[in-house]
């Protein structure tokens, strides 16, 4: 196989593992949605693993591209110009890859939404804990004992 093939079976490769993890990035977005956080663990963790796949394909890919010279986006085109195959290739896996980071930008956003929810929710709990208490000897409200940890922080 000469390398224009291995370049191409290696984005193809590298795509199809992109295309798993942005079904697993639509499927955390339709939970997220939903608020079935209980199924956000299996997904972490399968999601883990494409990654850990993603990394050692792309390490492959970056391999061959040193072997070839192109370090660069720069490089990259140039050597793609009379490789029609190659560049269709590599526009392929681009395009998953920004299509993934922003399925995963967004499910950020529902988290950081989420997130400050929650935090709203507690401090109106520790607020309505505060006010039953009574005041201390100096007048005062006493402070409620409370973590130090955010969630998820452990």
């Amino acid at each position: 196989m000469n390398v224009v093939e291995e370049f191409c079976q290696l984005c193809r490769a590298e795509s199809a593992l992109v295309a798993r993890l942005i079904a697993l990035l639509e499927q955390e977005q339709k939970v997220l949605v939903q608020g079935f956080d209980v199924q956000l663990d299996a997904l972490a963790e399968s999601k883990s693993g494409v990654l850990d796949l993603l990394a050692v394909s792309a390490a492959q890919r970056g391999e061959l591209m040193q072997r070839i010279g192109v370090q660069d986006s720069e490089t990259v085109y140039i050597w793609l110009a009379d490789k029609p195959e190659a560049s269709l290739a590599w526009t392929g896996l681009e395009e998953a890859i920004q299509r993934a980071q922003s399925i995963n930008q967004l499910n950020g956003s529902f988290i950081d939404q989420r997130l400050s929810l929650v935090e709203g929710a507690l401090n109106t709990l520790k607020d309505a804990a505060a006010s039953t208490v009574g005041y201390d000897k100096a007048g005062q409200l006493p402070e409620l004992a409370a973590g130090r940890r955010f969630l998820g922080s452990a």
